[in-house]
Protein backbone atom coordinates (compact mmCIF):
# COMPACT_ATOMS: atom_id res chain seq x y z
CA UNK A 1 0.00 0.00 0.00
CA UNK A 2 0.90 3.44 -0.89
CA UNK A 3 1.00 4.61 3.36
CA UNK A 4 3.08 1.78 3.50
CA UNK A 5 5.48 2.81 1.59
CA UNK A 6 5.74 6.53 2.47
CA UNK A 7 6.32 5.32 6.19
CA UNK A 8 9.05 3.06 5.31
CA UNK A 9 10.45 5.88 3.62
CA UNK A 10 10.11 8.28 6.92
CA UNK A 11 10.54 6.01 9.74
CA UNK A 12 13.09 5.67 11.86
CA UNK A 13 12.59 2.35 12.80
CA UNK A 14 15.57 0.05 11.45
CA UNK A 15 13.70 -3.22 9.09
CA UNK A 16 16.48 -6.05 8.53
CA UNK A 17 16.89 -6.62 5.29
CA UNK A 18 14.83 -3.71 4.05
CA UNK A 19 16.33 -3.12 0.51
CA UNK A 20 16.59 -6.95 -0.36
CA UNK A 21 13.73 -9.15 1.54
CA UNK A 22 10.83 -6.78 1.59
CA UNK A 23 9.41 -6.42 -1.79
CA UNK A 24 5.80 -6.17 -3.32
CA UNK A 25 3.66 -9.00 -3.61
CA UNK A 26 1.62 -6.59 -6.38
CA UNK A 27 0.20 -5.53 -8.37
CA UNK A 28 1.32 -7.70 -11.33
CA UNK A 29 3.75 -4.45 -12.47
CA UNK A 30 5.24 -4.25 -9.03
CA UNK A 31 5.40 -7.59 -7.85
CA UNK A 32 9.11 -8.37 -6.35
CA UNK A 33 10.31 -5.13 -6.83
CA UNK A 34 12.01 -3.39 -3.51
CA UNK A 35 9.88 -1.40 -1.55
CA UNK A 36 12.72 1.31 -1.45
CA UNK A 37 12.76 1.81 -4.88
CA UNK A 38 8.97 1.59 -5.71
CA UNK A 39 7.75 4.80 -7.34
CA UNK A 40 5.07 6.35 -5.29
CA UNK A 41 3.76 8.41 -8.11
CA UNK A 42 2.82 5.47 -10.16
CA UNK A 43 1.17 3.43 -7.16
CA UNK A 44 -0.84 6.58 -6.48
CA UNK A 45 -1.58 6.06 -10.48
CA UNK A 46 -3.21 2.77 -10.08
CA UNK A 47 -5.21 3.92 -6.86
CA UNK A 48 -6.63 6.75 -8.87
CA UNK A 49 -7.33 4.15 -11.68
CA UNK A 50 -9.34 1.65 -9.32
CA UNK A 51 -11.32 4.42 -7.67
CA UNK A 52 -12.44 5.50 -11.15
CA UNK A 53 -13.16 1.98 -11.95
CA UNK A 54 -14.79 1.05 -9.36
CA UNK A 55 -17.05 4.86 -9.15
CA UNK A 56 -18.16 3.47 -13.34
CA UNK A 57 -18.96 0.21 -12.19
CA UNK A 58 -21.08 1.73 -9.25
CA UNK A 59 -22.89 4.02 -11.62
CA UNK A 60 -24.01 1.48 -14.11
CA UNK A 61 -24.89 -1.08 -11.65
CA UNK A 62 -27.23 2.06 -10.21
CA UNK A 63 -28.15 3.39 -13.42
CA UNK A 64 -29.46 -0.78 -14.40
CA UNK A 65 -31.52 -0.98 -10.90
CA UNK A 66 -33.21 2.36 -11.33
CA UNK A 67 -34.59 1.56 -15.10
CA UNK A 68 -35.67 -2.22 -13.96
CA UNK A 69 -37.26 -0.39 -11.18
CA UNK A 70 -38.50 2.49 -12.96
CA UNK A 71 -39.91 -0.44 -15.87
CA UNK A 72 -41.32 -2.37 -12.84
CA UNK A 73 -42.74 -0.47 -10.43
CA UNK A 74 -43.23 2.92 -12.00
CA UNK A 75 -46.78 3.02 -11.79
CA UNK A 76 -46.80 1.82 -8.29
CA UNK A 77 -44.65 4.71 -7.08
CA UNK A 78 -47.06 7.08 -9.70
CA UNK A 79 -49.88 5.98 -7.77
CA UNK A 80 -48.24 6.32 -4.59
CA UNK A 81 -46.91 9.93 -4.92
CA UNK A 82 -50.64 11.26 -6.33
CA UNK A 83 -52.20 9.08 -3.30
CA UNK A 84 -50.36 10.75 -1.14
CA UNK A 85 -50.64 14.59 -2.47
CA UNK A 86 -54.53 13.65 -1.93
CA UNK A 87 -53.54 12.56 1.50
CA UNK A 88 -51.20 15.55 2.81
CA UNK A 89 -54.68 17.82 2.18
CA UNK A 90 -56.93 15.64 4.61
CA UNK A 91 -59.93 14.63 4.63
CA UNK A 92 -62.95 16.75 3.04
CA UNK A 93 -66.63 16.33 3.45
CA UNK A 94 -67.60 14.99 0.21
CA UNK A 95 -70.00 18.42 -0.71
CA UNK A 96 -69.54 19.38 -4.15
CA UNK A 97 -71.92 22.01 -5.86
CA UNK A 98 -71.08 20.16 -9.23
CA UNK A 99 -72.26 16.91 -8.05
CA UNK A 100 -75.56 15.56 -8.64
CA UNK A 101 -74.53 11.93 -7.24
CA UNK A 102 -73.30 10.57 -4.32
CA UNK A 103 -71.85 7.67 -6.44
CA UNK A 104 -71.54 6.62 -10.16
CA UNK A 105 -72.12 2.51 -9.99
CA UNK A 106 -69.87 0.93 -12.86
CA UNK A 107 -70.37 -2.87 -13.30
CA UNK A 108 -70.40 -5.26 -16.15
CA UNK A 109 -74.28 -4.46 -17.80
CA UNK A 110 -74.20 -7.84 -20.05
CA UNK A 111 -73.84 -9.95 -16.78
CA UNK A 112 -77.85 -10.74 -15.67
CA UNK A 113 -75.87 -12.27 -12.23
CA UNK A 114 -74.13 -8.92 -11.67
CA UNK A 115 -77.11 -6.52 -12.45
CA UNK A 116 -79.28 -8.19 -10.76
CA UNK A 117 -77.18 -7.90 -7.77
CA UNK A 118 -76.77 -4.30 -8.29
CA UNK A 119 -80.88 -3.43 -8.20
CA UNK A 120 -81.24 -5.73 -5.94
CA UNK A 121 -78.84 -5.82 -3.62
CA UNK A 122 -76.77 -2.18 -3.99
CA UNK A 123 -79.76 -0.09 -5.01
CA UNK A 124 -82.19 -1.10 -2.56
CA UNK A 125 -79.58 -1.15 0.09
CA UNK A 126 -78.21 2.90 -1.11
CA UNK A 127 -81.25 4.11 -2.27
CA UNK A 128 -84.02 2.88 0.65
CA UNK A 129 -85.07 6.21 1.84
CA UNK A 130 -85.76 5.05 5.09
CA UNK A 131 -82.10 4.06 5.67
CA UNK A 132 -78.85 6.22 4.25
CA UNK A 133 -81.01 7.24 0.80
CA UNK A 134 -78.29 8.17 -1.15
CA UNK A 135 -78.60 9.20 -4.90
CA UNK A 136 -76.87 7.06 -7.27
CA UNK A 137 -75.81 6.98 -11.15
CA UNK A 138 -76.76 3.95 -13.44
CA UNK A 139 -75.68 3.44 -16.66
CA UNK A 140 -79.12 1.56 -17.59
CA UNK A 141 -81.70 4.25 -16.01
CA UNK A 142 -79.55 7.41 -15.51
CA UNK A 143 -77.69 7.99 -18.81
CA UNK A 144 -78.85 9.99 -21.67
CA UNK A 145 -79.97 8.17 -24.98
CA UNK A 146 -78.46 9.02 -27.61
CA UNK A 147 -75.60 10.19 -26.10
CA UNK A 148 -71.59 9.05 -26.79
CA UNK A 149 -70.67 6.27 -24.49
CA UNK A 150 -67.78 7.95 -23.73
CA UNK A 151 -69.37 10.96 -23.05
CA UNK A 152 -71.85 9.50 -20.93
CA UNK A 153 -69.47 7.81 -18.67
CA UNK A 154 -67.28 11.21 -18.05
CA UNK A 155 -70.12 12.93 -17.10
CA UNK A 156 -71.68 10.47 -14.41
CA UNK A 157 -67.67 10.27 -13.02
CA UNK A 158 -67.62 13.96 -13.09
CA UNK A 159 -70.81 14.88 -11.66
CA UNK A 160 -70.65 12.05 -8.71
CA UNK A 161 -68.62 12.24 -5.36
CA UNK A 162 -67.60 8.74 -5.57
CA UNK A 163 -67.06 6.10 -8.25
CA UNK A 164 -68.15 2.66 -7.25
CA UNK A 165 -66.55 -0.60 -9.38
CA UNK A 166 -68.36 -3.91 -9.31
CA UNK A 167 -66.08 -6.04 -10.07
CA UNK A 168 -65.77 -9.65 -11.34
CA UNK A 169 -62.28 -11.71 -13.12
CA UNK A 170 -64.17 -11.44 -16.21
CA UNK A 171 -65.01 -7.49 -16.19
CA UNK A 172 -61.77 -6.35 -14.57
CA UNK A 173 -59.91 -7.48 -18.26
CA UNK A 174 -62.91 -5.43 -20.52
CA UNK A 175 -62.24 -2.01 -22.10
CA UNK A 176 -64.88 -0.65 -20.63
CA UNK A 177 -63.56 -0.87 -17.18
CA UNK A 178 -59.78 0.13 -18.06
CA UNK A 179 -61.45 3.59 -19.68
CA UNK A 180 -63.78 4.06 -16.50
CA UNK A 181 -60.91 3.46 -14.36
CA UNK A 182 -58.79 5.42 -16.03
CA UNK A 183 -61.46 8.46 -15.88
CA UNK A 184 -61.64 8.15 -12.50
CA UNK A 185 -58.04 8.40 -11.67
CA UNK A 186 -57.87 11.19 -14.01
CA UNK A 187 -59.99 12.77 -10.94
CA UNK A 188 -57.10 12.26 -8.61
CA UNK A 189 -54.90 13.71 -10.59
CA UNK A 190 -56.90 16.69 -11.84
CA UNK A 191 -58.74 17.28 -8.23
CA UNK A 192 -55.99 15.45 -6.26
CA UNK A 193 -59.32 13.40 -4.43
CA UNK A 194 -59.45 9.71 -4.29
CA UNK A 195 -63.28 8.88 -5.75
CA UNK A 196 -62.70 5.02 -6.40
CA UNK A 197 -64.54 2.17 -4.39
CA UNK A 198 -64.11 -1.30 -4.80
CA UNK A 199 -66.65 -4.23 -4.37
CA UNK A 200 -65.24 -7.42 -5.27
CA UNK A 201 -68.11 -10.00 -6.19
CA UNK A 202 -65.52 -12.72 -6.34
CA UNK A 203 -62.64 -13.44 -4.63
CA UNK A 204 -60.19 -11.10 -5.78
CA UNK A 205 -56.76 -11.38 -7.77
CA UNK A 206 -53.89 -12.58 -5.46
CA UNK A 207 -51.00 -11.12 -8.16
CA UNK A 208 -52.69 -7.69 -9.05
CA UNK A 209 -49.88 -5.11 -7.70
CA UNK A 210 -52.62 -2.78 -8.14
CA UNK A 211 -54.72 -4.50 -5.81
CA UNK A 212 -52.29 -5.36 -2.99
CA UNK A 213 -50.98 -1.70 -3.05
CA UNK A 214 -54.42 -0.18 -2.77
CA UNK A 215 -55.32 -2.46 0.10
CA UNK A 216 -52.25 -1.10 2.01
CA UNK A 217 -52.81 2.90 1.24
CA UNK A 218 -56.82 2.89 1.33
CA UNK A 219 -58.02 -0.36 2.91
CA UNK A 220 -61.57 0.50 3.50
CA UNK A 221 -61.83 1.37 -0.38
CA UNK A 222 -61.48 -2.33 -1.16
CA UNK A 223 -64.65 -4.35 -0.60
CA UNK A 224 -65.18 -8.02 -0.55
CA UNK A 225 -69.30 -9.46 -0.68
CA UNK A 226 -69.04 -12.31 1.60
CA UNK A 227 -69.84 -15.72 0.45
CA UNK A 228 -72.09 -16.09 3.48
CA UNK A 229 -75.50 -15.22 3.21
CA UNK A 230 -75.65 -14.75 6.82
CA UNK A 231 -73.00 -12.23 6.73
CA UNK A 232 -74.86 -9.80 4.27
CA UNK A 233 -76.28 -7.41 6.19
CA UNK A 234 -73.09 -6.61 8.39
CA UNK A 235 -71.68 -5.34 4.72
CA UNK A 236 -73.52 -2.76 4.72
CA UNK A 237 -73.20 -1.38 7.96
Amino acid sequence: AVWFVWWVNHTEVTIPYLATEVTCVGPGAHKGQSVVSLDLYTCELDLTNLILFSFSISTALFLMVVMTASHLYFWDVWYFYHFCKAKIRGYQHLLSTGSCYDAFIVYDTKDPAVTEWVFEELVAQLEDPREKHFNLCLEERDWLPGQPVLENLSQSIQLSKKTVFVMTDKYAKTENFKIAFYLSHQRLMDEKVDVIILIFLEKPLKKSKFLQLRKRLCGSSVLEWPTNPQAHPYFWQ
